[in-house]
């Protein structure tokens, strides 16, 4: 059997999910957002985060511990005790390997692509703390550390306030809401964003898509040592609506790399942005 995901994240499938995000929280705080395993993690802890999916996955687990039982099974009538050629059940050959993408861990793994963890509690990672080389007087280590985590909490709010201005927009409106992301964004970021707008706003006025983006929460924040850049994973809901389509929710991680703005302590601006399917790609 696969490795699944309860495995992954070193918890019992009985586990709440204060246990899942707790150990979510555990695996990914070493990890940089664009690892791999950084992504397996979160994908693993965003299925068994939402109820329905991992209702669905727990019966996809179930039906092959059947499958595989009553294939085991099977073996052993065959096998007639007592007979010298009779293979053991020990010695029975054992089931050929299964083809890549059978297994539930890698469906789910592959099914959440765009899946993203609710109600996430904060967890704050500082990549580069202060005050590690030991050269520095405790009053120093003390407002350097301060510093840090201020800014690490002023980058997650800018990043928090940013979601709604720079990830939504109405078909109706592109120019407009296309000015509105410019205020959030570096000039490097706003001429990348505006090279890509065409085609958006193409895409956006003929399926006539309206999309309202809301923060639920941030997971991970990393800040440089002179605190002027931070990375900051934000959990996102978008609610979207498409001509001839009902309203759905998608759920989605993006990591945002945030400039703080000279002079400020506490404004900064969006230098670049990755959603889940996107980052380390």
């Amino acid at each position: 059997m696969n490795t699944n995901l309860y495995d992954l994240l070193d918890v019992p499938e009985s586990a709440s999910e204060e246990e899942i995000r707790a150990a979510w929280k555990t695996a990914i705080a070493d990890l940089d957002p664009t690892e791999r395993r950084f992504r397996a993690y979160s994908d693993a802890a965003s299925v068994l985060l939402d109820a329905e999916r991992r209702a669905a996955y727990d019966a996809e687990l179930t039906a092959e511990r059947d499958a595989a039982a009553a294939a085991d099974t099977a073996k052993q009538a065959k096998a007639v005790p007592g007979e010298p050629d009779a293979p053991s059940v020990a010695a029975s050959p054992a089931a050929p390997p299964k083809a890549a993408g059978d297994g539930p861990g890698v469906v789910a793994l592959a099914v959440v692509a765009v899946a993203a963890v609710l109600s996430v509690a904060l967890a704050v990672f500082l990549l580069s703390r202060p005050g590690a080389d030991g050269e520095q007087s405790a009053k120093e280590l003390t407002a350097r550390n301060v510093a840090t985590e201020r800014a690490a909490l002023a980058a997650e709010g800018a990043a928090e306030q940013m979601v709604a201005p720079v990830l939504s927009y109405n078909h109706k409106t592109m120019a407009a809401d296309l000015e509105r992301r410019a205020q959030y964004m570096t000039d490097g970021f706003r001429a990348k964003t505006e090279r890509g707008w065409p085609e958006i706003t193409k895409e956006a006025e003929t399926q006539k898509v309206v999309v309202e983006a809301k923060a639920a929460g941030t997971a991970l924040t990393r800040v440089s040592a002179d605190g002027d850049r931070a990375t900051v994973v934000v959990f996102i809901d978008q609610y979207v609506t498409k001509a001839d389509q009902e309203p759905f929710v998608l759920r989605m991680w993006a990591t945002f790399n945030l400039v703080k703005v000279a002079g400020s302590e506490s404004k900064w601006l969006l230098d670049d942005l990755c959603t889940d399917d996107s980052c380390g790609g």
